[in-house]
């Protein structure tokens, strides 16, 4: 006999419904990217993620939905309007559980869930400061994984 009443795992799900910073971005291609950045990083890390989304054809206003969430801040993405069709959710150094996502995602390896494919990649800035020292290693990942997904 079994200890416990459930015979299945509950995961809490992050309470709120809205991040503390605007989702930015027309979404046209159902493409979702979460990142977190300090205020004051945020329109750098932002421009870059318009150069490496634009490599891939990819506008990072009118094709995509992009959040930048704060350092310890957590919500249930199901909730947003929107989200349900998201075709490609990037995740930039964020933790899926942190958006109400339970299972795992490797680096750079799509999980497809649905209709979404779910991809975990090193935080954006790394990224960012990895690309400023003349560095390729994490960059050359988010390129060969978006090359993948948008057929680049």
């Amino acid at each position: 006999m079994k200890p416990t009443f459930f015979d299945f795992h509950l995961f809490p799900v992050p309470e709120g419904a809205q991040p503390r910073n605007a989702i930015k971005g027309a979404g046209g291609k159902d493409v979702w990217i979460w990142y977190q950045a300090e205020t004051a990083q945020q329109a750098e890390m932002e421009d870059f993620l318009i150069k490496v989304f634009g490599a891939a054809k990819i506008d990072l206003a009118q094709h995509t939905r992009y959040i930048c969430l704060t350092k310890q801040e957590s919500i249930s993405s199901s909730q947003l309007e929107g989200s349900s069709t998201a075709k490609f959710v990037f995740l930039f150094g964020i933790d899926g559980k942190r958006l109400g996502l339970h299972f795992q995602l490797p680096l750079y390896r799509p999980v497809v869930m649905g209709e979404t494919a779910f991809i975990q990649v090193d935080d954006i800035a790394e990224i960012f400061e990895e690309r400023k020292a003349g560095k390729k290693e994490k960059s050359g990942h988010l390129w060969r994984t978006l090359k993948a997904c948008f057929n680049v």
